[in-house]
């Protein structure tokens, strides 16, 4: 099995920790294959959608900070853009049910991927009117908020919004000194056009799933919240342990009640938490899977068993039939 994955992938960096807190990390395949770049402990992948499991720790962080309430309407703090039902109305929607992709808003067809560099710039409000063939459908409330669950990067992208406007500073710069700082991480960060350059010789070169290259090396990402975060297993794995420890209340990385409100199952929707998914009794998941990657992480907040798998090709199959979800099992009990 593991010979049919390592083939499938151009190249996948893994890191677990066991239930007595030894760390483990292996590494296969290339970064650049035209280059012969080799993955090694330094390689940045694409995060892809465990985006949304940092992006909803910044949002119970500013609820802690009382700057929010995730339980009312997110229009109560947003200035320049305001969510909307289908009749155009002002949404009620709350930030738990964008957390949670149950407020009712729907991605476009066949949206959030395609740009290249040197592509236009794309701005977050465009994506949210719906202006862009990035994103086609504006942003709406279009179901009753917590009625049905739909999975939704442009509802992370009001998040973005709320984010920077509660905070008045850029999104990637809010995640930099809330969380990525004061774990001490340096190969960690929301890729945006001024911090791309710092990194880019450490970024794994992305390919589709027939193999090839994609253009540029790596495809843009404007709706950073959804989809836009880059790191390292051994990275990722430092912020999952910082998380896992808040739920038992171990350290002052988030309160502890926050920390266990994220990874409670929603009220009609079991298999969802506030940023994360239940993956059964005491296992949370995040996972993504983009133009230029695949990865999973698997968390067990009883035996605090941590395991995250990442890689640089898009498979064409989800991460069970691609068997990242099989590497990703190998390690837990």
């Amino acid at each position: 099995m593991r010979e049919q994955i390592f083939k499938r992938f151009t190249g996948i960096s893994c890191a677990w920790l066991d239930p007595n807190g030894k760390e483990e990390s292996e590494y296969f395949g290339f970064a650049d294959k035209e280059k012969q770049i080799r993955v090694d402990e330094n390689t940045i992948f694409p995060a892809c959608s465990i985006s949304k499991f940092i992006t909803a720790i910044c949002v119970m962080k500013l609820h802690e900070q009382k700057l929010i309430d995730i339980d009312k309407p997110v229009n109560q703090y947003l200035g320049q853009w305001k969510l909307r039902s289908s009749d155009g109305t002002e949404s009620n929607a709350t930030i738990r049910e964008i957390l949670c992709h149950t407020a009712g808003i729907l991605d476009g067809e066949d949206a959030f991927y395609g740009l290249r560099r040197g592509d236009p710039e794309i701005s977050l409000i465009d994506i949210l009117d719906g202006k862009t063939s990035y994103n086609n459908r504006p942003a709406r409330s279009e179901k009753n908020p917590g009625t049905a669950f739909e999975y939704s990067d442009a509802g992370y992208c009001v998040l973005q919004l709320l984010i920077q406007e509660v905070s008045n500073k850029p999104f990637e710069d809010f995640a930099q000194e809330t969380i990525f700082a004061p774990l001490q991480l340096k190969s960690t960060f929301f890729v945006s056009s001024k911090n791309a350059g710092l990194f880019e010789n450490k970024m794994a070169t992305g390919y589709d799933d027939e193999g090839n290259p994609i253009p540029g090396r790596f495809p843009v990402i404007p709706d950073l919240a959804a989809s836009g975060l880059w790191t390292t297993p051994k990275e990722l794995l430092e912020i999952a342990k910082a998380f896992v420890a808040a739920l038992n209340g171990e350290n002052q990385f988030l309160q502890p009640d926050l920390a266990r409100e994220m990874s409670k199952p929603v009220k009609d929707f079991s298999w969802t938490g506030l940023g994360v998914f239940i993956g059964g009794e005491d296992i949370l998941v995040s996972q993504g899977w983009g133009e230029n990657g695949q990865c999973m992480l698997k968390m067990n907040r009883r035996t605090k068993e941590i395991s995250i798998v990442m890689t640089n090709q898009n498979p064409g199959v989800d991460q069970k039939e691609s068997g990242i979800e099989w590497l990703v099992n190998q390690k837990m009990v």
